[in-house]
């Protein structure tokens, strides 16, 4: 069974793991409720937070993966559905860890 707010406390993790904050702190963009409704402010927020420290080739795979997933920016996950956020959870973990 698909369980949105699953895929939202994942995505709500890792924006607590990387500006060391709270769910309620950011404006609430670190709540997993929040990211239920649009992920993508989230994702954005925290590839955005790294996209001017990074080099050339970091660069390149957070564009790669704004682009590949652009016609789901301002849809809740449920919207997205459950395969197609998958892989946006695990493209946007890989980036994450390789920074």
């Amino acid at each position: 069974m698909f369980k949105p707010h699953d895929y939202a406390y994942q995505i709500e993790a890792t924006v607590k793991a990387i500006f060391k904050c709270e769910k309620y702190e950011l404006g609430g963009i670190a709540d997993a409720n929040f990211i239920e409704k649009d992920p993508f402010i989230a994702i954005a927020f925290v590839l955005g937070n790294f996209y001017n420290k990074v080099d050339r080739s970091f660069k390149e795979k957070i564009d790669e993966f704004l682009n590949v997933y652009y016609l789901d920016m301002g849809k809740s996950i449920s919207e997205i559905g459950e395969e197609r956020i998958k892989s946006i959870v695990k493209d946007f973990n890989n980036i994450i860890a390789t920074i």
